[in-house]
């Protein structure tokens, strides 16, 4: 055999054997890369961007709450990502009395508002960040549930003139309820789900989507773990394509989330369904809620705590959105303890907004994702508490904001009136 020839055969493989031990070294393997933020969207519009002013907006919000101290382990609520001046009095109640380090990780289920999905979607980042500093997604959660066909994960991608349409990019239903939780827990681990259309082939929904879900979800839900769905209640007005009435419009959409709550308060999965079904009502966390009720223990009791119509305040009773709080507690465990000495004080530095670059949703543009309607300069209830209610009971004068479609100028809705 020719020399040369026998040379060449002996380093080819020798040549494979090296390189692959050098890719199996632990030092390549751990090679550290480049962690993948999420930048706030909703900053400056549904919330304030500075942060010491979104600290003490929150924290008057939360002064202003009165939820009753539970006596039993909160292992879920509904809270309203709306603006903080339209929604925050109502959405601080539902998490009024959390406490730093009580919950490792937070679950938030959110409607898909930027784009139609099917099934659910998460965000290919390490961590959303807001003003109040970074909030971590949980890895191992988020590699568990992504071994099911039901949940994808999407990258971010803000390039000029993409064609692929924005999912995650410009959606608030997880990231408004964020400095809530912040505020509260101080630190946490975060699964951040927006779930799309559940529909069977017929494009009706399927219940069964739910269930199966909830199955793929139910492994991360420990005793230290908080499920939240992201919702409001009522949307009537033209503007989603929702208006069954024209008269006594504020008693009529009482009566309709009264219906729903109804529903919501008894854990029942299929009244809910059959009320949407029967009013043709538009609730835009309908499958948020319908998720995180078949999530909670059998045992759970739920309360209502807050309520409110935003055509009361805003006066605009041709576009109205409600805003309800409620909790979930297991009465077979004992509230959590806190742990502030696991927990850190809040970062709290500026930082830059999601980009928008030319074609991008702008940020009140975005499909599907409206923003509300400003309360009447001279109505100074925008930043009034919220008005407690019972369990079952809900109030007869209060209704929420409503969203708008498009709306060329900047607007700050959590500002004072």
């Amino acid at each position: 055999m020719n020399t040369h020839l026998r040379i060449r055969l002996w380093i080819v493989p020798g040549t494979f054997l090296a390189a692959a031990l050098l890719l199996s070294s632990p030092a390549v393997l751990a090679a550290p890369r480049s962690l993948v933020v999420r930048p706030p969207a909703a900053m400056g519009t549904y919330y304030p961007e500075d942060p010491a002013t979104l600290l003490k907006t929150v924290q008057d919000l939360f002064a202003a709450a009165d939820a009753p101290e539970p006596a039993e382990a909160m292992v879920g609520c509904i809270a309203s990502p709306a603006p903080y001046g339209l929604a925050g009095s109502v959405t601080a109640q539902a998490f009024k009395n959390l406490k730093p380090g009580q919950y490792d990780r937070v679950i938030i289920l959110s409607a898909a508002h930027m784009a139609d999905i099917e099934n659910c979607s998460v965000e290919a980042v390490d961590a959303f960040v807001t003003p109040l500093g970074p909030v971590p997604l949980d890895e191992e959660a988020m590699r568990q549930i992504l071994f099911s066909p039901l949940f994808t994960a999407r990258s971010l991608s803000y390039v000029r003139r993409s064609k692929r349409p924005p999912v995650h990019e410009y959606e608030y239903g997880v990231e408004a309820l964020l400095p809530y939780l912040q505020e509260r827990l101080h630190e946490f681990k975060l699964v951040p789900i927006l779930v799309g259309g559940l529909t069977d082939a017929g494009g009706k929904f399927n219940p069964s989507a739910v269930d199966a879900i909830a199955r793929v979800l139910r492994p991360i839900v420990n005793d230290r773990t908080l499920v939240v769905a992201s919702s409001s209640f009522t949307h009537f007005g033209n503007d989603f394509s929702n208006r069954p009435f024209n008269d006594n419009i504020i008693a009529n959409i009482e009566h309709l989330d009264r219906q729903a709550f109804d529903c919501v308060l008894s854990l029942d999965m299929k009244c809910f369904v059959k009320y949407l079904d029967t009013t043709k009502n538009v609730i835009d966390g309908r499958h948020p809620i319908e998720i995180l009720m078949k999530l909670m223990p059998p045992q759970t009791r739920a309360r209502i705590l807050a309520y409110e119509v935003s055509a009361v305040k805003t006066g605009d009773e041709n576009r109205s959105v409600s805003y309800a709080a409620f909790t979930f507690h297991d009465p077979l465990r004992p509230v959590l303890e806190a742990r502030p000495d696991k927990v850190r004080p809040l970062p709290m530095r500026p930082v830059p907004a999601a980009q928008k670059p030319e074609g991008a949703p702008a940020e009140n543009d975005a499909p599907a994702a409206p923003a509300e309607a400003q309360p009447k300069p001279a109505d100074n209830a925008a930043n009034a508490p919220a008005k407690s209610v019972g369990s079952a009971a809900v109030p007869n004068g209060n209704a929420p904001a409503g969203k708008t479609t498009t709306e060329k100028k900047k607007r700050n809705p959590w500002k004072t009136p």
